[in-house]
This record gives structure tokens, sequence and C-alpha cells, in this order.
């Protein structure tokens, strides 16, 4: 396995962490983004359609999808 794979791994399970971590911990632009962010901003787009308590549940499922994914590919990765 190349040294590539590894840091984009690194980088997505970085991302996953970082999305569960801060909606754990309750962080603004993460849970409560501004109505008006939600042309540019997928996540305030959501809380407008779909409402706060939504958007939390997705960050959180989103966020452990990206653990598992990168943990699966780096599996499968190194057992070949």
């Amino acid at each position: 396995m190349t040294f590539l794979p590894i840091i984009f791994a690194l980088f997505f399970f970085s991302l996953g962490a970082l999305l569960v971590y801060g909606t754990y911990r309750r962080w603004p632009v993460l849970v409560d983004p501004p109505d008006k962010w939600a042309p540019f901003y997928s996540q305030a787009l959501l809380k407008k359609y779909f409402g706060r308590t939504f958007l939390i549940a997705y960050n959180y499922i989103l966020g452990l999808l990206f653990i598992v994914f990168t943990c699966i590919g780096l599996w499968n990765g190194f057992t070949k």
C-alpha cells in the first residue's frame, strides 16, 4: 500500500471525527447554522428544510459513516 491512500483515509477519518465531536459539543456551524447560508452551505439547507433535530442526527450518521468506511477501506488496502 502506498502512502497516498493513508493520507486520504486520515483526512476522511478526521472529517468524520470532527463531525461527530462537533455535533456532540453542539458547535453552531454544524448544528445551528444561519438560514441565510442555505444557498451555499448544505448543513444550513438541511436545517431550513428538515429542522435542527434532523440535522443533528444527519451529522452523527454522516460522521460515523466516514469513520466506518475509512476503516473498511484501510482494512481492504492492508489485507490485499
